[in-house]
Parts: structure tokens; sequence; C-alpha cells
């Protein structure tokens, strides 16, 4: 029978312990007040403060009806409290200061952003004006590049032709040798012949006259007269 007791007792311990953690939540004391913890559920008496909370506080209530809440305290204890006197939100001062803190923040990340932002700016100046240099180098090295290629296709037609030129002339100092030496054996054959036309005539004359003489000397005799040649 004991053991039944005990056994009912555990159970009906737990079965408050359980409804007592699903009914748990978490509040926060109401703006603009202390609210007095209590050791029990009367406001006659100041014998029963244990703790003072100031507004934001946040507190685990673990039960509620229409005047208290009883909460959990941060060192074990529990303590109760005027339900009127509990917010299930944050107060207003207490968002007041998070939201002023979170401004803060974003305001110091705002000008770390701007700061950013101006020395990307000049970083990005800074390349746009190199780019606009390197746009005129490149067009520069551009109209270098395609002068480079007019005249390289100029100079390899002045090469080409200046190759074909040469050949030109090497045969044409090779025919004006031909016709220098053609030249050379014509004027020496005309000289031979020249020499010897005037040989020819000259002994021809020589004759003609050795036999007009011989004609002669033969009428002489003939008709009594000697002709004799002066001394």
């Amino acid at each position: 029978m004991g053991n039944g007791v005990c056994l009912a007792l555990l159970a009906t311990a737990m079965q408050v312990l359980l409804a007592t953690t699903l009914w748990a939540r978490t509040m926060y004391v109401t703006d603009t007040f202390e609210i007095v913890v209590r050791s029990g559920k009367d406001t006659n008496t100041g014998r029963n403060i244990i703790r003072l909370l100031p507004t934001g506080t946040q507190v685990e209530v673990s039960e509620m009806d229409d005047s208290w809440a009883t909460i959990q305290l941060p060192d074990g204890r529990t303590g109760y409290v005027l339900k009127r006197y509990l917010i299930a939100r944050l107060p207003y001062q207490e968002t007041a200061a998070r939201l002023q803190e979170e401004t803060e923040q974003q305001r110091q990340r705002l000008t770390v952003l701007e700061q950013e932002l101006t020395a990307l700016r000049q970083e990005r100046d800074q390349l746009q004006g190199a780019s606009t240099s390197q746009e005129g180098q490149l067009a520069e090295i551009t109209q270098k590049y395609e002068q480079l290629q007019r005249d390289a296709a100029q100079y390899l037609q002045l090469k080409a032709d200046y190759v074909a030129l040469q050949h030109t002339h090497e045969e044409n100092q090779q025919k004006l040798s031909e016709l220098n030496n053609a030249y050379t054996l014509l004027k020496e054959s005309r000289s031979v012949m020249w020499f010897l036309s005037g040989g020819g005539v000259i002994l021809a004359g020589w004759i003609i006259g050795m036999i007009t003489e011989r004609f002669r000397g033969r009428r002489r005799r003939q008709s009594g007269q000697v002709y004799q040649l002066p001394n």
C-alpha cells in the first residue's frame, strides 16, 4: 500500500512538473517600473519581498493565474509577481536601446562602407585614367603596327623588284659583254680586211704599173726610142 501511494505521488509530481515545463514562457518586466518579487501571493506585508526587478528584466514564468505569475529567479528560487507588471514583448525602453545600438552599429558600418566606396571610387578613377592612357597607347601602337605592315609589304615588293631588276641587269651585262666581244672581233676583222684590201690595191697597182712599164718599154724599143729612168 505504501509503494502504491509513493508511485501515485511521484506520478502526480511528474505531471505537475511536465505541465509546468510545457506552460513555461519568457516574459519581461513592464516599462518604467521596478517590480517586487515576493515569496508568497500577498501584497499586505513587506516581509515577503525577496527582490526588486528593474524594467526590461527577462524572467521565466512557470505558472500564471488571474493576478499572480510564478517566476524562476536566476539563483533558482521561486518568486511571485503581480501579473499586470509582466509583458510578453520587449519593453519600449529596451527596444529603443537595442534599436539605438543597432542604429549606431549601422551608422558605423555605413561610415566604413562610405570610406570603402570612396576608396573604390578613387581606384576606379585611377583605373579609368590608366585605361584611357592605355587606349591611347594602344591606338598609337596599332597605327605603328599597321604602318609597319604597309612598310613590310612595300619592302617585300621593293625587294622582289630589286631582285628582278638585278637579274635583268645581270642578263643585260652578259648580253653587253657578248656584244662587246662580237664588236671587237668584227672591228679586228674589218681592220684586217682593210689592211688586206689596201695591200691588195697597192699590189695590184704595182703589178699594173709593172705591166704598163714593160708595155711602154717594148713599144719604145720597137720605135727606136729608149727610155731611161732618171738617176
